[in-house]
């Protein structure tokens, strides 16, 4: 998967903050349907790719260009406008681009994919076939004039795109097919007889496993939008003490904890992803190896953003055999994460990473585990605890530095960032007016049941 040749087009970065000024992307959807928030999406979407200008090539040959497009902090804004874009880049046209050098008809489609202009899917997984995709149902039936039937034979057969995690409502629905004449076209690949039936499987759905790397990355700008806006809100948050003085939420511990442990993961996952993406573009590097670069990576990463979301989703997995599933597999996700964990620490200490932020992360993978360093490193909780401890001591005053250097800011708009924007935000607020009159020293039996305060004091005897 080495890039072919000459990619300085591609490598030219992109500049996202550009977008930011069109309407598209300053609207806001508090009161928008879930029709109107579609729509949006698709427009959203539209806008990014013809910012992004992908070439075919970006795509088949993974190009600088279309990782920066996955860790680009612009779909920090719309989760949906990504799920289509990602859809349509890495599946749709990744699928269709290495057919092109034989199939000189299908280049009238690839222009109008990349610039958004038409909107393409995937539908590989199936109502009754998620993580066991070899077992789809779905039939093409041969026709004697070389055109093909499409059926579902069961609704278990049925075409499915799952959801993501947090993501946003999207027009995606149910698929089935009842006899649809297809054109031999229509077709990618040839009918000849496989020589090995799951190892042409994989190859036809190559880009689902691309797919493990490249949108994973994007949990690292959720990480830092999320991170920033927490920060700069318990800067400017106060509360009233004992001392009769106020003070900033973040000078408490408890508040403090999350985010000092947030800045500590980005710092080491931005090199992560970078050392990971580089490793599965390596050529040298056995594929199934480069697989469990990527599978490691995204283990990490969506526990560190979705912890909850990650283990209900993982939980509704393949099953195996009993004795299998009783004692292997509780133990896989921990020694995947393990295998991760370790690579991202490396990745990070060769990045010239800041000792303070590494010797937090690694509390932070220590205390995630707790029960096996006290039993197998004879390190007790207190000793944990004291390393967090030190090593959150020693970012604190680097905090409001390190929120900046998320490069955040631009594009987040909760109102909760600063008083400017928390005034502004107010002050956009519709104001309901009018001319009622109540004394509420008065207690009127008229309103009694009209007026909750005075149904509470009534019913509070």
């Amino acid at each position: 998967m080495a890039s072919n040749g000459d990619s300085s087009h591609f490598q030219r970065p992109f500049d996202s903050t550009t977008l930011l000024s069109l309407d598209l992307f300053k609207v806001s959807t508090d009161d928008a349907t879930r029709d109107e928030k579609i729509a949006l999406a698709y427009h959203r979407a539209r806008a990014i790719a013809r910012a992004y200008a992908f070439k075919m090539e970006d795509v088949l040959y993974l190009s600088d260009r279309f990782w920066q497009f996955h860790q680009d902090m612009i779909h920090t804004l719309d989760s949906a406008a990504f799920s289509l874009l990602a859809t349509q880049y890495n599946l749709c046209v990744g699928t269709l681009a290495p057919f092109l050098r034989h199939r000189k008809d299908l280049e009238s489609l690839i222009e109008p994919l990349l610039n958004f202009e038409v909107s393409g899917q995937f539908l590989l997984t199936e109502v009754g076939h998620g993580l066991d995709a070899q077992a789809i149902e779905t039939v093409a039936t041969l026709l004697p004039d070389g055109a093909f039937d499409l059926y579902t034979p069961t609704p278990d057969a049925a075409k499915v795109l799952p959801g993501r995690a947090g993501s946003k409502p999207l027009d995606h629905c149910i698929t089935s097919f009842k006899h649809v004449r297809l054109p031999h076209s229509a077709l990618l690949g040839s009918l000849d007889a496989l020589r090995d039936s799951r190892k042409s499987f994989r190859s036809a759905i190559h880009r689902v496993y691309i797919g493990t790397l490249s949108l994973s990355t994007v949990l690292i700008s959720a990480l830092k939008r999320s991170v920033y806006v927490a920060g700069k809100y318990s800067f400017r948050r106060y509360i009233w003490g004992p001392s009769h003085r106020p003070r900033p939420i973040i000078a408490f511990r408890t508040q403090q904890r999350p985010i000092v442990h947030a800045l500590a993961q980005i710092s080491v996952f931005d090199p992560y992803a970078q050392e990971s993406i580089q490793h599965y573009m390596d050529p040298k590097i056995p594929y199934i190896v480069r697989q469990g670069i990527a599978a490691a990576f995204k283990a990490v990463l969506t526990r560190a953003t979705q912890e909850s979301l990650h283990h209900l989703a993982e939980r509704c997995g393949a099953h195996r055999m009993e004795e299998f599933s009783a004692r292997v597999l509780p133990r896989c996700q921990t020694l995947v994460e393990a295998v991760g964990h370790r690579l991202a620490y490396e990745a990070a200490l060769d990045a010239g990473v800041a000792s303070e932020l590494l010797d937090l992360y690694e509390a932070g993978v220590v205390l995630q585990h707790s029960g096996w360093f006290v039993e197998n490193l004879t390190l007790d909780t207190e000793t944990q605890f004291n390393m967090e401890m030190q090593a959150m001591n020693g970012i604190l005053p680097r905090l409001k530095e390190l929120l900046d250097a998320t490069g955040a800011e631009p594009y987040c708009t909760a109102p909760i960032v600063s008083d400017e924007a928390w005034t502004e935000f107010t002050r956009s607020l519709e104001v309901h007016q009018g001319n009622a009159r109540m004394d509420i020293c008065e207690y009127d039996s008229e309103l009694a049941e009209s007026v909750s305060i005075f149904g509470f004091l009534r019913d509070s005897g």
